[in-house]
């Protein structure tokens, strides 16, 4: 298919016309099915190096947009936070136009994007516009990048959004949030690899209560090395799920930076005890592994990396 470019001109007098590509996003925006997951991280993909890489302004196409989910909406937030936010000072004449967002045709999509604050936090703006979203309480996109000091903050925004809370999801935020703080980002230091200051440390997270079927998601992701990459010599895997199978064991930590964070096991805990949880979903690498109760255990290994590390916990009503 012919690459769709359009121009288009600011609105400042004296406009200045600039090109901008269209890519379009697909019709299911999703990481839990196959199929969707590896059209998705295409369309992440995409644009990510068209901005980076390229530095080319584009407009990101929802008019055919149909689904949308919770962790992909995540994703979505934080690649076009980190385009947004991440530029090269003066590789873009209009760097707040670096990224725009047509709305799905579809009314309830529409109406999705707007009511779910997902469009609050795409449009337009840099770290202001972060700044704002921790000032709205209804909005369930966040994102920060010292989790140790912004913890207090991201739990009582759970508190004001569930009541009551699930059980043991505290202690499962803060080993996940003291991982990131930890681990996530430490190989690309330990390799000498040059971090932007916006992305050290940087997490992003998803709290929702579905109004309608009052399930609550709760996700958070990170683009750090990933799982897979931060176990020890010796204890590497073939298949990036079986890497995170080991390191949500008992008394495992990511054995390549000794000393800090305890492991995941007790981001499994929430699931274990509250009689309403459906799942836990890791995603790390190109690993996938689902925890349900009864220690039934999912795992699956995709052709596409989704950029670090994200977990979900689901709950049912």
């Amino acid at each position: 298919m012919a690459e769709r470019v359009v121009k288009v001109a600011t609105g400042a007098p004296g406009k200045v016309f600039f090109e901008k590509k269209i890519i379009e996003a697909p019709g299911r925006v999703c990481l839990y099915a196959k199929a969707d997951y590896a059209e998705t991280l295409k369309f992440f993909d995409e644009f990510d190096r068209a901005v980076l890489v390229e530095h080319r302004y584009v407009e990101l196409d929802f008019s055919g947009t149909e689904h949308i989910t919770a962790a992909a909406a995540l994703v979505l937030f934080a690649k076009v936070t980190r385009c947004q936010c991440c530029l090269i000072p003066g590789t873009f004449s209009f760097p707040s136009d670096v990224i725009t967002v047509k709305l799905p045709e579809n009314k309830a999509m529409k109406d999705l994007f707007v009511n779910t604050g997902l469009w609050a936090a795409l449009r337009p703006g840099g770290v202001k516009k972060l700044d704002k979203l921790w000032g709205d309480w209804a909005n369930p996109f966040k994102t920060g990048n010292d989790a140790s000091s912004e913890l207090p903050d991201i739990i009582k925004h759970l508190m004001q959004q569930f009541d009551p809370m699930p059980l043991k999801i505290v202690s499962a935020l803060q080993e996940s949030y003291l991982n990131i703080a930890h681990h996530a980002y430490e190989l690309f230091k330990l390799n000498g690899d040059v971090m932007h200051p916006f992305m050290e440390g940087r997490w992003w997270q998803y709290a929702r209560r579905n109004d309608q079927t009052k399930k609550i998601n709760i996700v958070i992701y990170d683009m750090g090395n990933g799982i897979p990459a931060s176990i020890g010599d010796g204890h590497q895997m073939i298949r990036d799920c079986d890497s995170i199978k080991y390191a949500m064991m008992s008394g495992v930590t990511r054995l390549k930076i000794q000393g800090r964070g305890m492991g995941f096991n007790n981001i499994k805990r929430p699931i274990e005890v509250n009689a309403g949880a459906e799942y836990l979903v890791v995603y790390s690498a190109r690993g996938q592994v689902i925890y349900r109760q009864g220690d039934v255990v999912t795992e699956l290994n995709h052709g596409r990396h989704v950029g670090g590390t994200l977990i979900e916990w689901v709950f049912g009503a």
